[in-house]
């Protein structure tokens, strides 16, 4: 029943004050029947100390990985910024109904402790709920199998949000209104820390050659604290502009009123 209710509540067919109880870490207690194959301890290391690109780099070389390296690749580009990718490969897992069991446990906090079908519902759920906390709205989502929503967008409840993954430039306009102290405020980015933040920083300015040195950054405490890139203009029509331009190219923006 727990289960069902998570994966409705990514679904979107339960409230989101249902998802926060659906969601928390999986307990001791939460195998279900199947073999339990924990994380490699250079793949556990790797994402316990957040060396999450280690992590994709030892799962990667494997081709013929099985269903749990699948679901520890998973949660290492969630863990790293990239819950694009996390988000599908977990959807993946879901839907094909694995009954394996997976274990991650970094100190007292278990990353995972189940079936490898119920902990990828799990996970995507608490991307569903980040997208909801960090004001990101999702794009329409196409079906896969069974009727099942393709999971391809954003964050783990304790690490990176949103990260762009397109390697090549967006076409868009330089901004007139843009300013340090503008109320509008076009945001493409988000991450967990300051750090994280500064890296991606020129990876958005060579997507967007046209705001390359006046992005900007925009710290808040959403569930935690955040970093959010983008632009701040004067012009609120400039600003849903901009972004219905970007949006246009396939890649993720909203404009955020900084006054609220």
């Amino acid at each position: 029943m727990r289960s069902l209710t998570k994966l409705k509540a990514v679904l979107g067919l339960v409230p989101l004050a249902m998802l926060a109880a659906c969601v928390g870490g999986p307990s001791p207690s939460a195998m279900g029947p199947g073999p339990t194959r924990a994380a490699s301890p250079a793949v556990q290391s790797a994402l316990c100390e957040g060396r999450a690109d280690d992590a994709i780099k030892i799962l990667s070389s494997e081709p013929l990985a099985a269903p749990s390296d699948q679901f520890y690749k998973a949660l290492a580009y969630e863990t790293g910024g990239q819950p694009i990718v996390a988000r599908k490969l977990y959807a993946e897992l879901m839907n094909a109904g694995y009954q394996g069991n997976v274990s991650l446990r970094c100190g007292n906090d278990y990353l995972a402790n189940g079936t490898i079908s119920d902990e990828a519902g799990r996970h995507l759920a608490m991307i569903a709920q980040q997208l909801q906390a960090m004001d990101v709205a999702a794009a329409p989502m196409p079906t896969l199998g069974n009727g099942l929503p393709s999971m391809s967008s954003m964050t783990s409840s304790h690490r990176a949000t949103v990260r762009h993954t397109s390697s090549h430039a967006m076409t868009v306009t330089r901004p007139a209104s843009q300013s340090p102290l503008g109320r509008w405020f076009v945001h493409l980015a988000s991450y967990r820390s300051l750090e994280h933040a500064k890296a991606n920083k020129p990876t958005l300015e060579k997507m967007f050659p046209a705001l390359a040195g006046i992005l900007d950054q925009w710290e808040v405490d959403v569930h935690g604290f955040a970093v959010r890139l983008g632009v701040r203009l004067n012009d609120h029509q400039e600003a849903e502009n901009l972004c219905q331009s970007i949006k246009a190219q396939g890649q993720y923006c909203a404009v955020l009123d900084t006054q609220k």
